[in-house]
């Protein structure tokens, strides 16, 4: 299990990173990749490849008839190994509709009884654990397993085939890893991953400032697969297109918070190549990808997909909903009827012209959010500040409010007893990433700052221009 060591000890393994001179941390970030591809790419990944790429060509029966077989597998799975659905109905799932017999869960029961939901039927040292903060700016802890990061890796890849990549292409990545210190001011403001040919690229040093460095190295990788979160991707664009001239990128995927169509359009623009988007979480019990043709593609290996209204009933075709979620993969913490707080519709109309018969779903309402911009000129995306969340347990909800020039106050909504607490890590945390001329406070509330519908922004910028 080599995923576990290496997070168990992150914090030192970074402490000694962040030490290290720019050709020792290529040497260590390859190391770690080197872990990673033998996960990845370890027995089965390809045959399991092989036989993601004939599911492309069922039909909507076919579809079903799986579904509901994986739907009963998880669902007795659960039952039988995991504490919270001891008490659930025994009865096999004999059609799709029965599924509705069992209760709704919510993100905040799952976050308050983590425990409850791990199955016995994986033994803890075989647990991968991980931490999400959804769309609420709320802390939730989960576990997975080294099989499930494969199959969703090997899913991934089938994407990657939709665009015409092949597996280990060369890419440059801007995710959330702190690939260089906090503290750097000159380039380089990445790393590389030789295991997987991979450039990893921080976003946590963007500003007008350093914008030619992007520039000329996005430049020196020209032609390569560009995958990130969509507004740090949206930042790099507009400093390509203030200068004029588009950096040419093979392909562009993104992931890990919504894409407007503003950004969508910007970024195949600054890049010069098509945008594949995905939608998925950390508690890996559904995934959605788009194809060539435009579609945004429900995979049906991955989840099984309710869109329910406000009293949990199914909504008509085309209207918007809440996503609930029930997980195939994850034997970890296996989730049923899980309403991850996202929206969404199915889209109606006619088959999507790439030929498969996936359903297509419409992710329509997640969380939106402004950028914080530092008076240095710095610009941090909400994934960038959401780094920051993963070390929280007892945040129910928090945003960062960019109150007046040179202040940041946190607002935290309390769910649990360590809150205060946290509150004042997450404080120190913000204040050594902004440095001094921002002063980080915190507050805790009853309730979030919200925008007209209801929208829970992680980032609320309150400092007129």
């Amino acid at each position: 299990m080599l995923e576990p060591l290496i997070r168990s000890n992150l914090p030192r393994l970074q402490s000694l990173y962040d030490r290290a001179p720019s050709p020792a941390r290529d040497l260590l970030a390859s190391a770690r990749g080197w872990f990673l591809t033998r996960l990845r790419y370890g027995r089965g990944t390809s045959e399991l490849l092989e036989e993601l790429r004939r599911h492309e060509s069922w039909r909507p029966t076919d579809i079903s008839s799986y579904q509901l077989s994986a739907l009963s597998a998880v669902a007795d799975f659960a039952r039988r190994t995991v504490p919270f659905y001891a008490s659930y109905s025994q009865a096999p799932l004999r059609s799709l509709d029965d599924l509705r017999a069992l209760p709704v869960l919510s993100r905040e029961t799952l976050r308050r009884n983590t425990g409850l939901f791990l199955s016995s039927g994986v033994p803890p040292h075989r647990r991968i654990r991980a931490g999400t903060t959804g769309t609420t700016g709320a802390n939730l802890s989960v576990a997975y397993t080294e099989d499930l990061a494969r199959a969703n890796w090997a899913l991934l890849l089938r994407q990657w085939a939709w665009a015409g990549v092949s597996p280990r292409e060369p890419r440059v990545t801007f995710f959330g890893a702190r690939v260089v210190p906090p503290s750097r001011t000159t380039p380089p403001f990445w790393t590389r991953n030789l295991a997987e040919r991979q450039t990893l690229a921080s976003i946590f040093h963007l500003s007008e400032k350093t914008a030619p460095h992007y520039l000329d190295f996005l430049e020196s990788h020209a032609g390569e697969v560009l995958e990130g979160f969509p507004s740090v991707l949206a930042i790099l664009a507009d400093f390509a297109l203030s200068r004029g001239l588009p950096v040419p990128m093979r392909v562009v995927f993104t992931s890990g918070e919504p894409l407007y169509p503003e950004a969508r359009e910007k970024i195949s623009r600054a890049f010069a190549a098509p945008v594949f988007d995905s939608y998925g979480m950390t508690e890996y019990c559904g995934l959605i990808q788009q194809c060539a043709a435009g579609g945004m593609h429900l995979i049906p290996e991955f989840g099984y997909l309710e869109i329910l209204d406000d009293r949990d009933e199914p909504v008509s075709p085309g209207e918007e909903g809440h996503f609930v979620w029930t997980g195939f993969l994850n034997r970890a913490m296996p989730l049923l009827r899980y309403r991850i707080g996202d929206r969404g519709r199915w889209q109606t109309g006619s088959p999507c012209a790439c030929g498969r018969a996936f359903p297509l779903v419409v992710p329509t309402i997640t969380r939106e959010s402004d950028i914080l911009r530092c008076p240095d000129g710095r610009l941090f995306s909400p994934r960038a500040l959401n780094q920051l969340l993963k070390q929280t347990a007892s945040l129910r909800f928090c945003q960062f409010v960019h109150a007046a020039p040179g202040r940041v106050v946190i607002h935290i909504v309390p769910g649990g007893r360590r809150a205060p607490e946290e509150a004042a890590l997450l404080r120190e945390r913000l204040q050594s990433l902004l440095g001094p001329q921002i002063r980080v406070s915190f507050e805790l509330t009853a309730d979030p700052l919200s925008r007209p519908g209801g929208k829970i922004p992680l980032i609320l910028n309150q400092v007129r221009p």
